[in-house]
């Protein structure tokens, strides 16, 4: 008899955790259930590791986590056979690595300002108390927000028409720009969030006889890969109370803004309302 394994891939930052505040209490609870009931919560975001282990920490618990934008999959020690699946060991924590160091990241970054002549001013550059100031983060946040190891986060004050324009100069660096709402992230163009988790669905298959069942959840386009690439596919509102503009006849639209809606899939999950959410 087949026997499952449900995996939730969810984004961060306006989904599971408050846009505004950053708060992950309304979710806290269903969280924390869903995983004594045998889920795998997987944190699928734009962070970096040590900003998605202090979340899991706050939540009370160890799970396997997707961080800048599909960079990298990491766990817990032993989660993945390391006879099957070749790992690199960091402080215990299993690293399987899509995207590249953040050193490179930033190397091809300096080509691209000195062939443009525009400032790309990244959180590698700024003191933290300047991250603190734009971001609305505390101190310790905003230096957890700054250890990227694979990617660079950029201030997106320069015009619309600026960003375009450095497309093709990213793409010949072998880099990806991703938008967001005052932030842009650069990370290499062989990591996104959907590669990520094909290649986690990959490596379950490998050492597991259950399968694997996915559901994804997301606020933003940038969550566009994450949403195609699971099984059950669902879309939180933004503040603004409105959807975002992603393409999919599969997502599931859900009405209730960030965490909220989060909550309304976690208590469909949980058998406590009925599928429509």
């Amino acid at each position: 008899m087949e026997t499952r394994k449900t995996a939730i891939f969810t984004d961060l930052d306006g989904t599971l955790i408050d846009f505004n505040d950053y708060s992950s209490e309304l979710a806290r609870p269903y969280v924390q259930r869903l995983i004594e009931l045998g889920y795998l919560v997987v944190f699928c975001s734009s962070k970096t590791f040590q900003e998605q282990r202090v979340l899991q920490e706050e939540l009370g618990i160890e799970m396997p986590c997707i961080v800048e934008n599909g960079s990298a999959i990491i766990a817990p020690p032993g989660f993945w056979d390391e006879s099957i699946t070749p790992v690199r060991i960091v402080n215990g924590w299993q690293r399987v690595e899509l995207g590249k160091p953040a050193a490179e990241i930033r190397q091809r970054l300096a080509r691209v300002e000195s062939k443009f002549g525009e400032s790309l001013l990244g959180f590698s550059r700024m003191m933290t108390e300047d991250v603190a100031s734009i971001t609305g983060l505390d101190i310790g946040s905003a230096r957890r927000a700054q250890e990227r190891e694979y990617s660079e986060t950029l201030s997106a004050k320069l015009p619309q028409d600026v960003w375009e324009s450095l497309d093709s100069a990213f793409e010949y660096e072998g880099l990806k720009c991703l938008p967001g709402g005052r932030f842009h992230t650069v990370i290499d163009s062989s990591a996104d969030k959907g590669a990520a988790i094909r290649k986690f669905a990959e490596l379950w298959k490998a050492q597991s006889s259950e399968t694997l069942v996915s559901f994804g959840l997301g606020d933003s386009e940038n969550d566009q890969e994450l949403l195609e690439n699971v099984d059950w596919p669902h879309l939180v509102k933004r503040p603004n109370g409105s959807w975002a503009g992603i393409d999919g006849r599969r997502i599931e639209r859900v009405n209730g803004v960030g965490p909220r809606g989060w909550v309304k899939v976690a208590k469909q999950l949980l058998g406590e309302t009925p599928a429509k959410v």
